[in-house]
């Protein structure tokens, strides 16, 4: 894979005097970083830093509604989405409703038999069944002008609290809440639902119940695993959300993530705090898995439940379905890969198929763009409709580009690179041709062929716990924030051996420097290339800096991305 280093900054003047490593200093800039008060403020970021509500258009609005909703004893309805996003947005406004004297009843539709956002059948019910008066929105909303008009004629006032990409046509007679919307304010437009959802919750109790406004950072376990889950950039307020919910993380009182942290087996307690990658490989995925198997209705009921049975017995039922969808997604993304060349270099690809779950295209289509660097669909056939799931690259804005065809397809709606889309069987192959002149006009082999971005190289020497340690004053990593990628040459092979299940993995043992500094190294899933090394050589690698903590001892250690040989590479 190509290997690309990028520029060593030019440090201004005012920070060479920053008492940090120069190489952290350098990741700092290459980050936007370029004062002293930039760097401070990033480094030592705090729950006061949080930007105030009060800019974010409509919340004025939403908080006087409400007011009106406690005053007149309204029934409040929340609409959520099925996925981790819209679970936690849907379980933190229903408890800081209640805390402001507002029961709200909830709904989340079925991914399968009701697809994404709102739609009539469910207002229908939400209205005869809720008796709702106030009809709000999480994670959704802002594409479904024609059904919040539907909910309007049945006597619903809207708020609606999304941070989906703008559509062309808005919802009318309602609140929005959306720091994408036009002409917005608001500092920071790059918040998940549930980071949405919590700046209107900071306005509300700071007008109804403000000496309690400061008990809202317990909530931040649902909105750090919202914020990663739905792979939103962890800088500016997700940082913080990222941070601090953490904390709150290690800490929950809520008996449905203790359970999913014991099914899952993570090793998260008083002395081990939870990461980042605990949320968006364990916790995140298991948050996922009733939306995309089943209803996400029994995620729902585990966040909210009381009772220590039912929460096992929930989180165990939650644990099956989480490995029934692992195995779906490795049969179905087998049978697209059969379909396509190794090695080919895609541009698009559209697969589509009568049988394959709803709830896993968007996994599969995520898996497959990552292997071919490519923009994805992945979609299920019907008789009359095709919908599915697309994801993308970083070079190509998908949804973007698919609003530029919306007169070919029924409804789409997410981000820059995952999107959800229906469009008619007639229409799909003129929809794919278009796409695929967007593509060819902006093509870009630099920007699009599949790459490692190299942050710094690194001399053998300067390996050492004092680097580690100071990069991870960057933590939490994630998107928008990621870990540090370092390059260095020269290392010296004393030991290699395939290790793991299946010997699927290389463990190295690497001399550094003449005095024979000794570092282990561990490459994942990189047995393909094990005959290709040999003892003795030298070899290039980036890699992660990792530390290794087995039986209460702790050492550095090389996490491989790549390797260079005289063989390989």
């Amino acid at each position: 894979m190509k290997w690309i280093l990028k520029p060593s900054p030019e440090i201004p003047g005012e920070l060479q005097s920053v008492s940090l490593n120069p190489i952290t200093l350098q990741l700092l800039v290459q980050r936007g970083f370029f004062s002293k008060v930039d760097i401070q403020k990033f480094l030592n970021s705090s729950y006061d830093d949080l930007h105030s509500p009060d800019g974010l258009a409509g919340v004025k609005e939403a908080v006087d509604r409400l007011a009106k909703a406690i005053k007149k004893k309204e029934k409040v309805a929340i609409y959520g989405d099925y996925d981790a996003d819209g679970i936690t947005s849907t379980v933190l406004l229903k408890e800081v409703l209640e805390k402001v004297g507002l029961s709200a009843e909830t709904y989340i539709p079925d991914r399968n038999k009701e697809g994404y956002g709102l739609n009539e059948k469910a207002l229908d019910m939400i209205k005869a069944d809720y008796g709702a008066d106030l009809l709000i929105t999480v994670d959704c909303g802002i594409s479904n002008k024609d059904e919040i008009e539907y909910a309007r004629k049945k006597g619903m006032g809207v708020i609606v609290i999304d941070h989906h990409s703008i559509p062309k046509a808005l919802p009318q007679n309602c609140i929005l809440i959306n720091p994408k919307l036009p002409g917005q304010e608001y500092p920071f437009k790059d918040l998940a639902g549930v980071g949405v959802v919590f700046k209107f919750a900071q306005a509300l109790w700071k007008k109804i119940i403000p000496e309690k406004e400061a008990h809202l950072k317990w909530f931040l376990d649902l909105v750090a695993i919202g914020t990663v889950a739905d792979c939103v950039p962890l800088i500016d307020e997700n940082r913080i959300f990222a941070k601090f919910g953490l904390i709150v993380l290690q800490k929950t009182k809520r008996l449905g993530i203790q359970e999913i942290i014991k099914t899952a087996r993570l090793n998260i307690d008083e002395k081990n705090p939870p990461s980042v990658e605990n949320i968006g490989y364990q916790i995140g995925p298991r948050f996922n898995a009733a939306g995309r198997m089943d209803h996400a209705d029994l995620t729902l009921n585990l966040l909210t439940g009381k009772d220590p049975v039912k929460a096992r017995i929930l989180a165990l039922e939650l644990e099956s379905m989480n490995s029934a969808r692992q195995k779906i997604t490795q049969q179905v993304l087998g049978e697209i890969k059969s379909t396509l060349e190794p090695g080919k270099d895609y541009r698009l690809i559209i697969r589509k198929g009568a049988h394959w779950p709803m709830g896993i295209l968007g996994v599969v289509a995520g898996k497959i763009a990552d292997e071919y660097y490519c923009p994805v669909f992945i979609l299920r056939e019907n008789k009359d409709l095709i919908e599915g799931s697309g994801r993308s690259i970083e070079a190509f804005d998908l949804i973007s580009a698919v609003s530029r065809l919306d007169d070919l397809v029924e409804k789409y709606g997410g981000h820059s690179q995952a999107m959800g889309l229906k469009i008619k069987p007639e229409n799909l192959p003129k929809f794919e041709k278009r796409l695929e002149k967007l593509i060819k006009d902006v093509y870009n082999e630099e920007a699009w062929g599949k790459a490692i971005h190299v942050d710094a190289e690194i001399a053998t020497e300067k390996i050492d716990w004092d680097l580690f340690s100071e990069t991870r004053k960057l933590e939490p990593f994630g998107e928008g924030n990621r870990e540090p990628v370092f390059l260095s040459h020269n290392l010296l092979v004393r030991e290699m051996n395939l290790v793991g299940n299946g010997q699927k993995h290389i463990k190295f043992s690497f001399s550094l420097d003449k005095d024979k500094k000794i570092i282990e190294g561990i490459f994942f899933k990189g047995a393909e290339i094990f005959s290709q090394m040999k003892k003795g050589e030298t070899i290039s690698a980036v890699y992660n800096l990792k530390s290794n903590k087995w039986n209460g001892s702790q050492k550095l250690e090389l996490n491989i991305i790549d390797i260079h040989n005289k063989q390989y590479g």
